[in-house]
Parts: C-alpha cells; sequence; structure tokens
C-alpha cells in the first residue's frame, strides 16, 4: 500500500470571544485532537488571543485568534470545512497549504526575528543595567554644599 503524500498546513480559526478561556481552551483542543484522529501530525499551536475587528463579524466585534500548523494527506481540508461550518462557535477560519519553498522561507523568517528580539532585549538590559549603576553611583558620591 503507497503512503499518502503529506503536505503542510495551517490553519487559521477565529472563535466567538464570549466563551471564557476553558470554553476557548476545550474548542481549541477539540479541534487537535479531530486533527490527530484523521492522521494528521500537529507542528505548532499559536494563540494569538484576543482581537478587535475591523468591521463586525456575524454582529461580533471581537474573536479569539489561534493558528494550527499540521501536516497531513489533502483529504483533510474538506473535512476540517464541514466541521467548522457546524460549529457555531467558529467565526471564521482559513486553512491553506505550503510548499517546501515556503516552509523554508517562514522557518528563516522566524529564526530571523527571534535573533532580532533577542539582540534587542540584550540591549535594553544592558541599557537599564548602566542607567542603574549610574542611579548608584549618584547615590554614593556626596554633594557638596553650595556656600551663598
Amino acid at each position: 500500500m503507497p503512503k499518502k503524500a503529506t503536505r503542510n498546513y495551517e490553519t487559521i480559526i477565529i472563535f466567538d470571544s464570549v466563551a471564557d478561556e476553558d470554553k476557548i481552551e476545550s474548542q481549541i483542543q477539540k479541534y487537535v485532537t479531530f486533527l490527530t484522529k484523521n492522521g494528521s501530525e500537529i507542528h505548532n499551536i499559536d494563540k494569538w488571543g484576543r482581537k478587535k475587528f475591523t468591521y463586525p463579524i456575524k454582529k461580533k466585534h471581537t474573536g479569539y485568534y489561534t493558528s494550527i500548523e499540521f501536516a497531513s494527506g489533502a483529504d483533510i481540508v474538506a473535512k476540517l470545512d464541514r466541521v467548522f461550518h457546524l460549529d457555531e462557535n467558529v467565526l471564521r477560519f482559513l486553512t491553506i497549504s505550503f510548499d517546501k519553498k515556503t516552509l523554508g522561507e517562514r522557518k528563516l523568517y522566524f529564526e530571523k526575528k527571534a535573533f532580532e528580539l533577542a539582540k534587542h532585549e540584550e540591549r535594553e538590559s544592558a541599557e537599564e543595567s548602566a542607567e542603574t549603576e549610574k542611579r548608584e553611583a549618584e547615590k554614593e558620591t556626596p554633594h557638596k554644599e553650595k556656600k551663598v
């Protein structure tokens, strides 16, 4: 039996943000379980949190954004669409596939972004410690009194 060709996908789901954190977490877990039961391999789950919409969607002004990256066969997209359409807590969704070139570029982008963030934090930490040392030095040196 030949091995199924797998593709890399990312699905972005916008949940109704009226629900509490536990309900949203259970919704996310429901879709992760659905994907794994259908032979998908989950790579990353990224919870972006609550965001305000530019325009109302289904009379809602905010939503909870979540991104799930996974590898699976091509038949999973149709199954996901059906499940998302039936769930009233899902306001919008989008599933896209990545080719190998895009995956490589995406990986490089996130590595570069992480490196720049680390450099920025290191620079801020150095500036903060220099400022603290300067304040400590000012406290230790006695002030000369001015004669009038």
